[in-house]
């Protein structure tokens, strides 16, 4: 898959402001920003990190790159109810401002015009922080709460899937490496207290 360049980005006609905006934000105290845009910055790999998101692929010809388009479909419903889906094109992908922006289309969830931008940036206090902003008409019959809380609830477990993997990974990378001197040290110790006990 081509890695869209820094600055790269397709050309996006002039629009009218849109009455909704909003932003959500998720920590990750366990993660660099360049450690989350890493496992995030995919646009097409949606689907392994979003919890309620079961399915992202291409859905256009060519490379990932501004200008694609993807289709997301969400979790099954457990009362049988169709999924939740979408099709969705990027706007542009800047690899060294750790952001892309991408525009709604056809989908089947009331959303008419939609456009979002998803960040990773540094957090104040070590970590970073995962951002997703939005800009929409209101959606009928849902307010703008309940939109916000469902991105909340969106990019909250990204950042668990974030923190868990980067955990898992650590602890793989620590449980493969040699003992240190001081290890070492310590096991040679108690080795020679047991070899001191069996001669007593």
């Amino acid at each position: 898959m081509d890695v869209p360049t820094a600055g790269q980005a397709a050309a996006v006609p002039q629009r009218k402001a849109l009455e909704w905006e909003g932003r959500v934000v998720s920590p990750v105290p366990t993660a660099t920003a360049d450690e989350a845009w890493a496992l995030l910055s995919d646009f097409l790999a949606f689907h392994k990190w979003h919890p309620r998101v079961a399915v992202c692929r291409l859905a256009s010809s060519g490379a990932a790159a501004p200008g694609c388009v993807r289709y997301c479909e969400g979790t099954p419903p457990a009362d049988g109810t169709p999924a939740d889906w979408a099709h969705e094109t990027l706007l542009e992908h800047d690899q060294a401002r750790r952001f892309f922006r991408y525009e709604m289309n056809d989908n089947n969830m009331g959303f008419g015009a939609f456009f979002a931008a998803f960040r990773v940036v540094p957090a104040a206090a070590g970590g970073c922080l995962l951002r997703w902003e939005f800009e929409c008409e209101p959606v009928r019959g849902t307010p703008k709460e309940a939109l916000e809380a469902r991105l909340q609830a969106g990019l909250d477990g990204m950042a668990a899937r974030v923190h868990e993997h980067l955990m898992s990974a650590r602890g793989a990378v620590a449980a493969a490496a040699p003992p240190t001197a001081v290890t070492a040290g310590l096991e040679a110790a108690d080795e020679l207290k047991l070899d001191s006990s069996i001669a007593a």
